[in-house]
């Protein structure tokens, strides 16, 4: 289980979600930031394709042929914190 494989998963999605709430939801410009800086960690986190520990990053969250690409198939796991401490800090 790689580490640096489940942050940048959990940071490209939490960008994406608040990028998403930033247009959708409410205006602040903060959410935007925090979203870019989230996604400069996760391309910090990912690795090369040459490099040496991108087999342990790819091999992370596959399981047989199911959920072959983490960045792909686990996207709903990876909003739920974002999504969970937006609803806390929004709830009427």
């Amino acid at each position: 289980m790689n580490i640096a494989a489940l942050l940048a998963c959990l940071s490209f999605y939490s960008a994406l979600y608040l990028i998403y709430f930033f247009f959708m939801q409410d205006q602040q410009p903060v959410f935007l930031i925090l979203a870019i800086v989230l996604i400069l960690i996760s391309i910090w986190l990912t690795p090369y394709p040459y490099e040496r520990r991108r087999q342990g990053f790819d091999s992370t969250l596959r399981i047989g042929e199911y959920f072959y690409y983490p960045l792909i198939t686990w996207w709903r796991l990876f909003m739920l914190p974002v999504r969970w401490l937006l609803s806390l800090f929004y709830s009427h």
